[in-house]
């Protein structure tokens, strides 16, 4: 249910973001996103992978130390963020596709591409917060299981 909620969330800032570009007459984010999304998703990628092998690391020094702790929610979650950033490429390559083709035209179809675009670039790095979220987390719990010693 948080899935979705989180979903239309980023549906709603794409929308706010495609409508507040036609109000201004500005196609800079659009065509930023035409010609970077591939390259910055799999940047976002990259940094969520590094700080994930991080997190993972952190937590095997945990269970070490304490071995009752039960992490499989967080490395669950660790492994889902992964495959929706993946998703989110993806999704990316196919809506880049759909709009720049000939053989397809409808109505609003680069308005419909901005959305999605702008609710793909804003759903990664909601991904990305969740992540750096999840260090402090750690560091916190390292600090506190220091305190008990």
């Amino acid at each position: 249910m948080n899935t979705i909620k989180n979903i239309s969330f980023f549906i709603v800032i794409g929308i706010v973001m495609t409508i507040l570009g036609k109000i201004l007459d500005s196609d800079f984010l659009f065509m930023y996103l035409k010609e970077s999304i591939i390259g910055l998703l799999l940047t976002l990628l990259a940094i969520n992978t590094a700080t994930s092998g991080l997190i993972a690391s952190k937590i095997q020094d945990i269970i070490v130390n304490q071995p009752k702790i039960d992490f499989s929610d967080t490395i669950k979650e660790m492994k889902r963020s992964l495959l929706e950033q993946i998703i989110l490429i993806s999704l990316s390559i196919i809506t880049l596709l759909l709009m720049d083709s000939t053989k397809l035209t409808f109505l609003f179809k680069v308005e419909i591409s901005n959305v999605i675009l702008v609710s793909i670039l804003a759903y990664s790095i909601n991904i990305l917060w969740d992540t750096g979220k999840a260090v402090f987390v750690i560091i916190e719990e390292l600090h506190k299981l220091n305190k008990e010693k």
